[in-house]
């Protein structure tokens, strides 16, 4: 008598992380994406193909896929399936940088997806980065796009232009290296100053995740993405032991850093023991990078201070360190600085009122001096 077995999945098949196979009511295999906390995606594409795996890098990015397929040759959606799946995409990228690329990619992609790259000229981008220039309230109320979101764009638009050129074989230049970039006004992100911080702590008190936030920025100078992701397991032995996310694949680097008292304080206050991250939402799961910025920015405006943001913390740290005498190479070991150029962002106005007091010292006491004859 012959035994009829239920098929099963083949023996060779191996299958990526988080990636699962099952015959559906008609037989046929089937695969989907589950991660814990995540809905889960059943595969639209042929597992084995290109397409497959660019559907399976966009749901690790932690954002929807793009199906090429949808899109005719030569259009921005058929090169953003593809670019997303590429090497000058993933290449010496962070999981976490690559999400935020593709999250100031897909608007652009959403909107533009049937167009087709090759009418794309140099004005055609400079309307795009002018668009998103403009400070703008979004569907939530928060103020999105200025001079640094066009900018942040461009730097994006850039290899996904020169992506789509080789990709379809285009002789052309790139429209986007001919685009001009926007003006940033001098000056970035406002640095807090000590009324702000002490304004801040007073209205946000110990044993508030605001406070918390705070202390956070302000002792360990990290990105949003690192606060967001700062735990437990990062202190060791006293130290701070962190590998910031946006050089963890290019250099690899980890920072080392004394746990401050204040710091520890707003952590030891906290009215519940801290899970995998100090920081966490009102459902106590870690913050996202932008959930972080958002709620810094609700946090900053019940306090009054609606100029301030958590970048500022960062910068605020750093004119801290150099006006009590820091050197560059010290700045460099406490906020993850590799260059010099990238100090004198954080450090300038805190060098020129240095170097003022240093040379109007010897103009006042020579003017004092000759009163007294």
């Amino acid at each position: 008598m012959e035994i009829t077995r239920k098929p099963g999945r083949p023996s060779k098949e191996r299958l990526p992380e988080n990636v699962s196979s099952y015959l559906d009511r008609h037989g046929k295999r089937r695969y989907r994406y589950r991660v814990n906390g995540q809905k889960t995606h059943n595969f639209k594409e042929t597992y084995g193909t290109a397409a497959f795996d660019e559907e399976l890098s966009s749901l690790r990015s932690g954002a929807a896929p793009v199906s090429g397929e949808r899109y005719e040759r030569g259009t921005v959606g058929w090169v953003a399936a593809r670019y997303r799946a590429s090497l000058t995409f993933t290449g010496g990228k962070s999981e976490q940088t690559q999400r935020t690329a593709w999250l100031i990619l897909e608007k652009f992609v959403a909107e533009f997806a049937k167009y087709q790259i090759i009418h794309f000229q140099f004005d055609h981008i400079e309307s795009i980065l002018k668009r998103a220039a403009t400070k703008r309230p979004n569907a939530k109320g928060r103020m999105i796009g200025g001079p640094s979101a066009a900018n942040n764009l461009r730097k994006e638009l850039l290899p996904f232009f020169a992506y789509a050129i080789k990709a379809l074989r285009l002789e052309r230049v790139n429209p986007v290296e001919q685009a001009d970039t926007v003006k940033v006004p001098k000056g970035g992100f406002h640095s807090w100053s000590e009324e702000e911080i002490a304004q801040y702590r007073a209205h946000h008190a110990l044993g508030t995740s605001a406070r918390l936030a705070l202390e956070i920025f302000l002792w360990t100078a990290q990105r949003r993405g690192d606060a967001s992701t700062f735990g437990p397991h990062h202190l060791r032995d006293g130290m701070i032991e962190v590998t910031p996310a946006k050089t963890a694949n290019k250099t690899g680097k980890t920072i080392w850093l004394p746990v401050a008292p204040q710091l520890l304080e707003a952590i030891e206050a906290m009215p519940v023991a801290a899970g995998k991250t100090f920081l966490a939402t009102a459902f106590g799961n870690p913050f996202t990078r932008a959930g972080l910025g958002n709620k810094m920015r609700d946090w900053c405006n019940e306090a009054s201070l609606p100029h301030c943001a958590a970048h500022g913390l960062r910068k605020a740290a750093a004119r801290r360190a150099a006006e009590l005498g820091a050197t560059n190479q010290e700045l460099k070991a406490f906020g993850g600085w590799t260059t010099d150029k990238q100090v004198s962002v954080y450090t300038e106005a805190a060098n020129q009122k240095k170097m003022a007091k240093s040379a109007m010292a010897p103009m006042i006491q020579f003017d004092l001096d000759n009163q007294k004859t």
